[in-house]
This record gives C-alpha cells, sequence and structure tokens, in this order.
C-alpha cells in the first residue's frame, strides 16, 4: 500500500529523483485509481509542473478523472497560479479552462483567485477572454424547459413551457442572448386556456416561437387528462409583448409542435413522434395529413422537431433518449423536405460528456442565426442538486458552428458548456427583473390584491386537489434561497392556513404558516409527499400577525419564527419530493416553486420583510 506520509512531501516539492527511486523499489505496485489521483492533483496543486509531466511520462502514474466534486486536474493546476502546470494540463493532457465542477466554477476562474497571476495572464492570453467577459449557463435559470427563441432584426424572442402554471407560456425578450427579460405571456385568458382541472406536468408543452409577415406565432402542444389528450394550440400577435389573438386548438396528435417557412413561402408544422410534418395556411389551418418525415438518428423517443433551410439543404434538429440523464439534441439533413434524411456523423451534436458537469440533461434546442451569421443553439438542461433535478429544467445557450462539409456542431461537441464567451461582448447590460408571479390552474388577478406594500390574498381550496387553490408562486432559480413575510390572520376565518409554500404540484409541497383556531393561533408545518398528508404543530402563537422565513440550502429546507428580536429555526426538512426524481408517479416535468399560499375561505394578509 502506498505510504502517503513519505510520498506526498516529496510530490509537492518536485523530487522527481525521489519518486523515481521509490517506484523502481515498488513503493507504487498495485497503486489504486484514487490513490493515483491524489498524486497527479498534489503535483498540479502546488503548481509542479516538471513533477506532473514525471509522473506520467516516466512513472505512468497518470489520471484523467475527476475527482468527486467534478474538479479536474487542470482546476487544481489553476489554483497554483503556475503557468507551466496550467500550459501541461492544457495542451498535453487536453483539459478544458472553462469546464465547470459542480458548483460551476473553471479552471479559468481558479486561476484568477490563485495568489500568484502567471496562470491567470496564461489563460487569458491564450482564450483572448476573462471571466468577465463571459456568461454562465443556465441563462433562463429555474424551471424554464423547452425553449425556443426567434430572432427579428437586432432583437431575440423565447418562449418556454408553463404545463399547468398560469398565465401560461411566459415572453422573453434579449439583446444579447443572454440577459432576458420576461415581457409577457401568451396564455392571458384563464376561462379559455383549458387549464382547469389538469394534474401536475399536463398543460402546455414545449412551445416554438417564429415570425411570419410581420407578426409573432407561438403553437404549442396542450396536455390534456381527457380525450382529445393532446391538442395543438396556435395563435399570433402582432408584439410578443401581447395581447395574443384567442387561441386556436388544432385536432393534431402529437406533441413539441414547431412551424417552418420555406423558402417559396409555404408553411408547416412539424410534431413528434419523430418528425411529422404537414402544410398549413396562412392561418395556421392544416391543408394536409401530418406525414412522417425521419424517426429521428438515435431513434430513442425522438421529439421536439425543428426545421431550418440552409445552402440548399432542410436541417432538421431532435432531442432524442428522453428527457432524463440521456437527453441529446441530433441532426439530420435532407435535400428534399419529405426526405430522405440521413444522420450528421458526429450525432448527437449536443448531449452530456462528464457525469459530474454542472450542466445535464442536455438536448430541445432550437438553432438560432446572428445577424453577422453565426449561429447559437437554445436548449434545455439541468443543474444537479445533491444528484437531483431540483432547480427543474432550465433554458441554456451555446455557439453552433458548420463544419466544411456543411454539419452542425454544438460547442465543438463538447457537450453543454458551463462558460462561454458573451456573443456579444461589447452591448450594455439590461438589468433584468423578477418574473411574474404564477399560480396553478388560477389567475393570481382573482385572488390578490395589493394594499400599500402589503399583498392579500383570498383564501381558497387546499393545494392537494386540481381546484384552483390561492398560491402565489416564483420559481426556484438556486439551491439556496431564502424567502421572509409578515403574516396577518385577522381576516382569515377558523381553520384558515396562512404562510409560505414550497411547490412541484399538488402530490409534492408544503406550507409553513398560521392556522386559525378557535380563539387562537397555531404555527403548523403540512407536507403533502404523493399520497401521504403530514401535520406538525410547531408551536401556539399569542397573536395574528407574526414573521416567518424559508431558508433553502440544497434539498434542505430550513423554518424560522421570528420572537425575541430573531429568528429562530423551528423545523428542519428535506424536501427531495420537490425534485423531478421525488416521486415515482406522475408527469414529473416541472420544478421546484416557492411563494405564498392561503387556504380556507378568508383572507391572509402578506408583507415582505
Amino acid at each position: 500500500m502506498m505510504n502517503t506520509d513519505q510520498i506526498l512531501p516529496l510530490i509537492s516539492s518536485g523530487n522527481c529523483g525521489a519518486i523515481a527511486g521509490l517506484a523502481e523499489q515498488g513503493a507504487f505496485d498495485g497503486i489504486t485509481a484514487e490513490e493515483k489521483r491524489l498524486l497527479v492533483f498534489t503535483a498540479a496543486q502546488n503548481g509542479q509542473a516538471a513533477m506532473l509531466r514525471f509522473l506520467f511520462e516516466a512513472s505512468h502514474l497518470y489520471s484523467p478523472d475527476p475527482d468527486d466534486q467534478g474538479q479536474t486536474l487542470l482546476h487544481r493546476a489553476a489554483q497554483s497560479g503556475n503557468a507551466d502546470t496550467v500550459r501541461f494540463a492544457m495542451d498535453v493532457l487536453g483539459f478544458d479552462p472553462l469546464q465547470g465542477d459542480l458548483c460551476g466554477i473553471t479552471p479559468l476562474d481558479l486561476a484568477r483567485a490563485a495568489e500568484k497571476p502567471e496562470a491567470f495572464q496564461f489563460l487569458t492570453d491564450r482564450l483572448g477572454i476573462s471571466p468577465d467577459q463571459c456568461y454562465r449557463n443556465p441563462v433562463l435559470r429555474g424551471f424554464h424547459p423547452d425553449p425556443s427563441a426567434v430572432r427579428v432584426q437586432d432583437d431575440y424572442y423565447l418562449v418556454t413551457s408553463s404545463f399547468f402554471l398560469f398565465p401560461g407560456l411566459p415572453v422573453f425578450h434579449s439583446r444579447d442572448l443572454v440577459h432576458w427579460q420576461e415581457i409577457g405571456h401568451v396564455v392571458t385568458d384563464l376561462d379559455s386556456s383549458g387549464l382547469a382541472s389538469l394534474p401536475g406536468g399536463f398543460g402546455y408543452w414545449a412551445p416554438d416561437i417564429s415570425f411570419y409577415r410581420g407578426r409573432f406565432w407561438v403553437v404549442a402542444t396542450l396536455r390534456r387528462n381527457e380525450k382529445p389528450f393532446r391538442l395543438q394550440m396556435i395563435t399570433s400577435s402582432a408584439d410578443p409583448r401581447g395581447p395574443w389573438d384567442p387561441p386556436k386548438f388544432l385536432p393534431l396528435d402529437g406533441i413539441d409542435p414547431s412551424l417552418f417557412t420555406d423558402e417559396d413561402g409555404r408553411r408547416y408544422i412539424l410534431l413528434n413522434p419523430g418528425a411529422m410534418i404537414a402544410e398549413i395556411n396562412e392561418n395556421g389551418d392544416p391543408v394536409s395529413k401530418p406525414r412522417m418525415i425521419s424517426f429521428g438518428s438515435a431513434r430513442i423517443k425522438p421529439e421536439g422537431p425543428h426545421l431550418i433551410r440552409r445552402n440548399g439543404w432542410y436541417y432538421l434538429f431532435l432531442a432524442e433518449g428522453g428527457t432524463g440523464e440521456g437527453h441529446i439534441e441530433t441532426a439530420l439533413r435532407s435535400k428534399n423536405l419529405y426526405g430522405p434524411y440521413e444522420s450528421c456523423p458526429f450525432n448527437p451534436i449536443l448531449g452530456r460528456k462528464n457525469r459530474l458537469s454542472p450542466v445535464q440533461r442536455s438536448g430541445h434546442g432550437k438553432p438560432v442565426q446572428l445577424p453577422d451569421g453565426r449561429w447559437y443553439m437554445v436548449y434545455l438542461c439541468s443543474r444537479p442538486v445533491a444528484g437531483m433535478s431540483l432547480l427543474g429544467r432550465e433554458t441554456a445557450l451555446d455557439p453552433m458552428t458548420w463544419t466544411a462539409d456543411g454539419w452542425p456542431m454544438v460547442n465543438s461537441l463538447k457537450g453543454p458548456s458551463c462558460l462561454q464567451p458573451l456573443p456579444f461582448p461589447n452591448l450594455p447590460v439590461t438589468a433584468g427583473r423578477r418574473e411574474a408571479w404564477i399560480s396553478p390552474r388560477n389567475d393570481p388577478d382573482r385572488f390578490v390584491s395589493a394594499q400599500g406594500q402589503s399583498l392579500i390574498l383570498r383564501c381558497g381550496p387546499d393545494p392537494a386537489s386540481t381546484d384552483p387553490c390561492s398560491l402565489l408562486l416564483h420559481r426556484q432559480t438556486e439551491p439556496l434561497f431564502t424567502q421572509s413575510f409578515r403574516i396577518c390572520m385577522d381576516s382569515a376565518d377558523a381553520g384558515d392556513l396562512g404562510g409560505l409554500a414550497g411547490y412541484y404540484d399538488e402530490r409534492s409541497f408544503y406550507l409553513f404558516g398560521i392556522r386559525k383556531e378557535s380563539g387562537a393561533y397555531s404555527l403548523v408545518l403540512s407536507e403533502q409527499i404523493g399520497s401521504e398528508r403530514k401535520e406538525t404543530v410547531l408551536a401556539t402563537l399569542p397573536e395574528a400577525s407574526v414573521r416567518l422565513s424559508v431558508c433553502g440550502s440544497g434539498l434542505t429546507r430550513t423554518f424560522a419564527l421570528f420572537r425575541n428580536g430573531a429568528y429562530e429555526s423551528v423545523a428542519v426538512i428535506r424536501t427531495a419530493y420537490l425534485c423531478d426524481e421525488g416521486l415515482p408517479e406522475g408527469k414529473r416535468f416541472t420544478g421546484a416553486l416557492y411563494g405564498l399560499a392561503a387556504v380556507g375561505t378568508g383572507a391572509v394578509v402578506f408583507q415582505e420583510t
């Protein structure tokens, strides 16, 4: 067994001769992969470039694997600040300075933070960028799946799925493809939305946005719980902010629709399975029956078809492999709209390359061409939190290039990126703003009113039903968050509950709040986990108005009550049920949300603190 206490000091000091002598004596016979990684990581972290080369070349003690935090040998070399060590790790060993660990930290980030500046100077000279000139994926954080984007002159517009949440199908605007602002929603009339009583995971799936003859068009699948189970909603607007025309529902089976306009002006709708295509007229009505043109490249759950025309070729982009760990994006092409389509020899053009990458589950992409001819792809991804998809599927962005013989590649086939140069580094950044409140199957305007700095929520049904309950929610965008409100139950009825909520769907949520009893108030924590409901009374309260907080850290939630001048923790729970993988039932397609809840028949007043 390797004598770590004897060997590591020699590695750290760069004593290659002593290491060679120990190797001849058999000190490294039977060494494990983990021990090899320890040796080379130690050399790299101490900036011992000669030792690192010696270990790889002379002693064959090489280890290309990342550690359990996703850090590579180049991460450790960057920490040393030694340029020669970084150069060897990049040029000879092939590590990527923009590859993030599980926290999204790259070697470039670590080199900037190192005590010695040489490695950072080397990397910025080599790459031609600094971290300040880059963006980080995902560009839309939190539950924003199935993105579709379109460019109109110098502006970009994007839509994502919203499922059973209202208002539906959020619309975003950007000038640089990186900084997005929510500017409205496509589905804004609850009565015509078709969302009533739909289970979690149903509703509006995989929208596509396009521009045709001065109008913006959005098409999406409405996934229902009764026949016909799938309808295609289509609408248009002269302004992406709205108002949008009343939705038209096409009796076409399938999911993930998109629109394509050919060079001759004829328009088509695409659907899965695979890629089904039907011609439509100017009003969006089908004028032919759907016809399958390809079942994909991998032929594993092909969906999300998008079609573009370039240099005489029709290029078909498909999401394949399902929406889990095997999610990928593939490309095919044909000289004829109806095929046959040949697969790109580099397929998948986008997919996971490293199970310890901070960005996973990449696919369902749509290409966008910039005014200068460059291409990018927006696509869905997921950031693991404790190995689970707490934040749902998010929206990422990577450059797409073309080979000399006309095949697309996303991010040079390196998989989803963590850090990437800004597409438009000289554009001023427009400050983002918080997205609108959303609610499951309900319009917030129907149960929320503002009074100064306070929000008044009229109470509604328990969130465990598919009735339009009184939940006012935001998407959780990071593993860490804090939420704190003063809650007043003066206008509540006996039995009402008002408080803070964490929500995935009607089978997966918690409520932390005040229940008004007959002449008293109780602090309660209620959890819905599948078919099981657990409720704990945490304290008896002397008054109707209290301050509560929730701190989220990964899968853990810490609940606190403000008393005696400070917040005091009253409960800590694990909320794996807020993740896609949290329950083995239903359609788990959304992501964790948090906000305010009012259950019962009266009203509850909230004021953010």
